[in-house]
């Protein structure tokens, strides 16, 4: 079976947005085989879907049903980039793990290029945490967020935290709190307000735990944290695909540039797809 496809890169954060229509009980696994290296080689994959409210643009629903920054700032850029609406003017779109429509802007920096900005929900529970992990106290804050929680935790050592370390303080997360999905945010202060981290994403509904290239709700949650602890209301957050800008407040935001490598078509097994697609697309 073929479906449509966009890919988008958010500080190379790269999202495949399903155009074609199918069931929920399918999505999991069309994600998982989208981003295998020799597919699409993506970090993750939501699907567009008819909106909910009439004031939204596009709505956009992850595979494991949780909320992303990152793929949401990508969908208001993809919606002004195909004309939907104009450029540099706040419209609202909608994603999955969000209980209402996001104010998103885009505005071209060059060509194929955009710079894209949303406002996040406000809303955020704050708590001071302590994971053992083999003999060694990791402190931070688990932060809970709309659709996601992220475990930040400073990384004073010279070296960056090992793959067991990430894999075990992400099992002490998800022991702990209930969400969608979980992050780990290791943070290291650089000076002059800015921060740098190495995300680490699990979503167990997509049964995924991905190394991201940038996390925009990982940012969030950090500048929670920092504006909370150390009274930090602006950062630049360095990740390994580049920066991402947070700025706390009444309506906190993320802004970052997005591009779009690819859109065409992937093809999936018949069987991995149950029920009739619409062949729905957003495209206008």
């Amino acid at each position: 079976m073929e479906l449509r496809f966009v890919k988008a890169s958010p500080c190379q954060n790269t999202t495949v947005f399903v155009e074609d229509d199918v069931p929920v009980s399918a999505r999991a696994e069309i994600a998982c085989h989208a981003m295998k290296d020799e597919v699409l080689a993506a970090e993750q994959v939501g699907f567009l879907v008819p909106t909910r409210a009439e004031s939204s643009v596009l709505r956009l629903e992850m595979a494991g049903g949780e909320f992303c920054g990152n793929a949401t700032l990508a969908l208001g850029t993809l919606a002004v980039a195909r004309g939907l609406h104009g450029a540099g003017t706040p419209f609202f779109v909608e994603c999955s793990g969000a209980a209402a429509p996001l104010c998103v802007s885009a505005e071209a920096v060059s060509q194929g290029r955009w710079r894209g900005r949303i406002a996040l929900s406000p809303e955020a529970k704050v708590s001071g945490a302590e994971f053992s992990v083999s003999g060694e106290m990791y402190r931070g804050a688990v932060v809970e967020l709309p659709g996601i929680c992220h475990f930040c935790t400073e990384n004073t050592a010279a070296v960056p935290f090992s793959k067991e370390i990430y894999d075990a303080l992400l099992d002490r997360l998800t022991a702990r709190a209930a969400a969608d999905a979980f992050g780990i945010i290791p943070y290291r202060a650089e000076g002059d307000g800015r921060f740098s981290i190495r995300p680490y994403v699990a979503v167990p509904a997509a049964e995924s735990r991905v190394f991201e290239q940038a996390c925009g709700s990982g940012s969030l949650a950090l500048g929670h944290w920092l504006s909370r602890s150390r009274g930090i209301s602006q950062l630049d957050v360095l990740q390994p695909g580049g920066r991402i800008y947070v700025e706390m407040g009444e309506n906190p935001s993320i802004s970052e540039e997005v591009w779009f490598p690819c859109a065409g078509t992937f093809f999936v097994d018949d069987g991995i797809v149950r029920g009739t697609l619409s062949g729905k697309s957003i495209s206008k």
